[in-house]
């Protein structure tokens, strides 16, 4: 009976080829993950410098309000002691004193809130040019990486023809009786119709052979397939 070890090492070489593609396509297919993930922290870092700012500026605004309150109570201090000399009773001129002595409280309160917002707001503008200084050297990394991996998949792309372009000429020096099994077995098995018989296992699967069809597979007269994945074995 004819040998087929030639043939089956001949087929073996050809996986060598289908295997690089197949890593290739997947990387290739993982670029849109990956990027997606690159983007998806790119907009967290985003988040936190554009939160650092609204807060800052939701201070200021906060500020603002404080020194319009703190103006209209130094007004309204200004307009009771004006009124205060014309005041003719003893019991209105009592109550103008509680209201000056009132809005001069509210004042040192408000002047109070301001002090500690400023105090806040220079924290905060602290916070806010670290957060987009560091989402500036984010930026630039996310978007040299995402660079990368587009180009990257682009360079897979043109690996892949050049691969193929070697494999259909490799393919004319295998059997095609045996490249037509081949090629059928390997759809659905991660790209692989053909593996070496590892000690008594299976170096596609891992299943523990028969000691008839190690023998089978060493003496080469016939295809010898595994129980389990149905893979072609080659024994060395």
């Amino acid at each position: 009976m004819e040998n087929l070890k030639q043939d089956l090492e001949l087929l073996y070489e050809l996986q060598g080829y289908d295997t690089k593609i197949a890593k290739l396509k997947e990387m290739i297919e993982r670029s849109p993950e990956i990027i997606a993930e690159k983007q998806k922290e790119f907009d967290g870092a985003k988040a936190v410098a554009d939160e650092a700012k609204k807060k800052f500026l939701e201070l200021n605004v906060l500020k603002k309000e404080k020194e319009a309150l703190l103006d209209s109570k130094e007004k309204a201090i200004g307009k009771y002691s004006m009124e205060l000399n014309s005041v003719k009773s003893n019991d209105a001129y009592k109550a103008m004193l509680l209201e000056i002595e009132k809005a001069k409280a509210d004042k040192s309160v408000t002047e109070d809130q301001i002090l500690e917002l400023m105090e806040k707001i220079d924290a905060e503008s602290s916070a806010v040019k670290s957060a987009e200084n560091d989402f500036k050297t984010f930026e630039q990394k996310s978007k040299s990486e995402i660079s990368e991996l587009e180009a990257s998949a682009k360079k897979y792309e043109e690996e892949i023809k050049g691969i193929e372009a070697e494999r259909e000429q490799y393919k004319t020096k295998v059997n095609p009786k045996i490249l037509e099994q081949y090629e059928r077995l390997r759809e659905g098995r991660d790209g692989q119709g053909i593996c070496i018989v590892d000690g008594e296992s299976c170096g596609g699967c891992g299943m523990v052979l028969r000691p008839q069809l190690i023998n089978e597979a060493q003496k080469c007269r016939e295809l010898v397939f595994c129980d389990n994945c149905s893979r072609i074995l080659l024994k060395k």
